[in-house]
């Protein structure tokens, strides 16, 4: 046992060493969490509970008009693919209702798109019709501000669906990173 006595003080030391580790990890476990809440991207379902449809019961023009669309949101197209699909398209495509050349094309009924770039996105219906009856949207997607203002009614709960907007979270993370490096979590 003594051969063993010199590494007491070691030992001691380093258990010190572990439990200011533990303290910063769980500090820094803590303050990534909290800041996640404020980097979420929000989820919108087109048209609210009456989905994508050409039946005048959404008026997407107004309904867009409410929202603030920002680099990470997502919106859901939900409708009937017997009547139904979803076309992105070009400014002229969507001002002229012509899907005959789209961006992309979206058939499944409930359809996701992530708006990851800033400016327009157009959408329209390619049935027959429908455009022209109204079933085209126009979402514009601006920077995200600072600015923490309540949800809107219109937005799915964060809890049932949402994306973390990498950026922010990395941000985040460094800044936390760098404050622990130097000292300041114990």
């Amino acid at each position: 046992m003594h051969q063993l006595a010199f590494l007491q003080p070691i030992f001691i030391v380093f258990q010190a060493i572990i439990a200011n580790f533990r303290k910063t990890i769980l500090v820094v476990f803590f303050l990534t969490t909290t800041l996640c809440g404020v980097s979420m991207a929000t989820v919108y379902q087109i048209g609210n509970s009456a989905g994508w449809t050409s039946m005048g019961q959404v008026d997407y023009q107004d309904w867009v008009a409410s929202k603030n669309f920002h680099g990470g949101d997502t919106l859901v197209f939900n409708y009937n693919n017997q009547f139904h699909n979803v076309k992105q398209v070009t400014h002229q495509g969507f001002e002229s209702c012509n899907a005959t050349s789209p961006i992309a094309t979206y058939t499944n009924g409930s359809d996701t798109v992530t708006l990851e770039k800033l400016g327009h996105f157009y959408f329209i219906c390619g049935y027959p019709g429908h455009c022209q009856a109204g079933q085209k949207i126009d979402i514009l997607v601006t920077p995200a501000t600072s600015n923490l203002s309540p949800a809107p009614l219109s937005r799915i709960s964060p809890s049932s669906a949402s994306t973390l907007s990498f950026s922010n979270l990395s941000w985040a993370s460094s800044v936390l990173l760098a404050i622990c490096l130097l000292g300041f979590c114990y």
